[in-house]
């Protein structure tokens, strides 16, 4: 009787043993704490910007940060980017997981690509705020030649002929009287 006694217990203990044993290749459960899991954290893949005017501040969820163009280790993972400049409208970009790209069979999975990358933005001038009028620009004032006074000619005459002297533009002052629709202007006393 002893003798099934201590078959049934090696039976027991072996059948416990490989319990223990085929527990360590299965995979831990969600709940567990990261620590404890086998599983590796998301990889960090290098995501690129670029910007036009360059120098834009770019600022990742994880709150990593760089000026335009650089590019910044991140997590294979959905993300939103913000890109920001002075005198510029603020633009976010969300930055998505795409397909796992091929590979073998027998190989690990890569980590999925980043769609897009680079991140490429063209970023806008604010516009002034309407009703703020600006101040005007100040005039600028050019000293000039005086101009000699010019005549018209007289309607219906034609211009001298080559050799000859050009007419008046005005009838010579007459001597005397005057013109008596004009009268002379009156002596002034001093």
């Amino acid at each position: 009787m002893s003798r099934v006694k201590l078959s049934r217990v090696k039976l027991i203990v072996s059948t416990a043993a490989m319990g223990i044993a085929l527990a360590g290749c299965s995979s831990m459960p969600d709940w567990t704490p990261s620590f404890l899991s086998s599983k590796p954290s998301a990889e960090m893949q290098p995501l690129r910007f670029e910007s036009d005017p360059p120098g834009a501040d770019v600022r990742t969820t994880g709150g990593q940060t760089c000026l335009t163009p650089c590019a910044i280790p991140v997590p294979a993972e959905p993300q939103s980017v913000t890109i920001t400049k002075i005198g510029f409208v603020p633009q976010t970009v969300q930055v998505s997981v795409g397909d796992v790209p091929d590979h073998s069979f027998w190989e690990a999975a890569p980590a999925p690509a980043l769609v897009p990358n680079p991140v490429q933005v063209v970023l806008q001038p604010v516009a002034p705020p309407r009703g703020v009028r600006r101040p005007p620009r100040p005039h600028r004032t050019v000293a000039r030649a005086p101009r000699p006074p010019q005549h018209p000619a007289p309607r219906g005459s034609a211009p001298p002929p080559p050799g000859q002297p050009a007419p008046p533009a005005f009838p010579p002052p007459q001597q005397g009287g005057g013109d008596p629709a004009f009268p002379p202007p009156p002596a002034t006393q001093r």
